[in-house]
């Protein structure tokens, strides 16, 4: 094994960064392929139903990719089939390259009792002789056996229990609804079927993590454990530190000291080149975004505390119903939130508020008027609307 290597805080912040591809240029490219590359980078790109500003994947696509359009995923998903929906440590599109993987989570949800299983027999055979349906589609639906009336709750849960057992696959979205079709219908013929046995999944599991983090914990590259415990069989059981302690005999993995704690990297960490970072325009990042949805690891590695508020009751809130955190370089600096009203094609900007240790410069007024007005840009909101709450010098920046 080799030694552990001394590392700073800041190099790992900028690991980080630059495995999410939150640094200055083009790093995933254009168009398609990008979003592609973009997805395998990151290990998983979020979904959410939120949209008070934009839906959790678009926004962090946008982020990274100049040119995305929405189009361009439900493409990827519903025609080339180079994407697909399943949980991560929530609902998800991944990569159709790693479907393998979430074959040990598919066959323990089989083995658990459905609601119901005659209704799940009975939709599983509605789909496969009439083809690709939406759980409105059994909103209304006559039970002749029971002369009764299917209710829309339990066919929606056979749905996904149909769905968390790999023997159904969302063949694409209309809007925001899934459209339920027969896997093999669904996932192309050429995709790797074999079942991993744990080692192999712990191994993909720790080595996914790592491209995607850069550099991390062993608690913080297991961060989505729980959702994994919660769907596979009880005795699929993963030896995290196990295949780690392999991973650094072989020379995969190297362990990393920073500030006194032992982190991992893969061995290339710093062979990459540096790139510059941005400071010609802050980003509002999704709370959903990859970079920071482990709190955890967001407070140890930008010192920054963050939580998304919106479940909060309104007397509980300190930043806001939809705060996003705003990076600027490689730092966490402050919270924008806002609203997206499109009816008006505005941006409503709440409140925008700076961290203390954070001084309100030139630099900085300026790298925020550009990302304010790129950001309304994107959302396709042509005038800013801005509460008292907003730094003065800001305001007449943006007037």
């Amino acid at each position: 094994m080799l030694p552990i290597i001394p590392c700073s805080l800041q190099t790992a912040r900028r690991a980080a960064l630059r495995h999410q591809g939150l640094q200055k240029g083009a790093c995933f490219g254009k168009g398609k392929q990008a979003v592609v590359q973009a997805i395998e980078a990151l290990g998983y790109l979020q979904i959410d139903t939120i949209s008070v500003v934009d839906r959790a994947h678009h926004h962090v696509l946008k982020t990274r990719i100049k040119d995305y359009r929405p189009a361009m995923l439900d493409e990827l998903q519903a025609k080339d089939r180079r994407v697909f929906e399943y949980w991560s440590h929530a609902a998800a599109y991944l990569s159709t390259q790693d479907y393998r993987f979430y074959l040990p989570m598919m066959h323990g949800v089989a083995a658990q009792e459905s609601h119901d299983t005659r209704l799940t027999r009975r939709i599983l055979a509605q789909i496969a002789a009439e083809g690709p349906m939406q759980s409105k589609d059994f909103e209304h639906q006559r039970d002749r056996q029971s002369n009764g009336w299917w209710d829309w709750k339990p066919a929606k849960r056979s749905l996904e229990h149909l769905f968390l057992s790999g023997q159904l696959m969302v063949s694409k979205r209309v809007g925001f609804a899934k459209v339920y079709d027969l896997t093999e219908r669904v996932l192309p013929s050429d995709i790797d079927t074999r079942m991993p046995d744990v080692d192999e999944w712990t191994r993909f599991t720790l080595l996914r993590s790592l491209r995607a983090m850069g550099i991390g914990t062993l608690s913080e590259l297991t961060y989505a454990r729980t959702s994994v415990r919660r769907f596979t069989a009880a005795n699929f059981l993963p030896d995290y530190a196990g295949v780690m302690q392999r991973l650094l005999d072989k020379e995969e993995v190297r362990a990393i000291d920073v500030a006194g704690t032992i982190w991992y990297a893969l061995p290339n960490l710093f062979e990459l080149p540096t790139v510059r970072l941005d400071h010609s325009r802050v980003q509002f990042l999704s709370p959903f975004d990859n970079l920071i949805i482990n709190r955890s690891r967001t407070l140890r590695l930008f010192d920054f505390d963050y939580q998304l508020e919106c479940y909060l009751p309104a007397t509980k809130r300190r930043y806001g119903y939809f705060c996003l955190p705003i990076l600027w370089g490689e730092q966490l600096i402050g919270r924008l939130d806002c609203k997206a009203d499109r009816k008006v094609s505005t941006l409503r900007v709440h409140s925008l508020q700076i961290e203390p240790t954070q001084k309100l410069t030139d630099a900085l007024l300026n790298a925020l008027k550009i990302g304010i007005q790129a950001f309304a840009e994107d959302l396709n909101c042509s005038a800013l609307d801005l509460s008292d709450s907003v730094p003065a010098e800001l305001r007449r920046a943006l007037a």
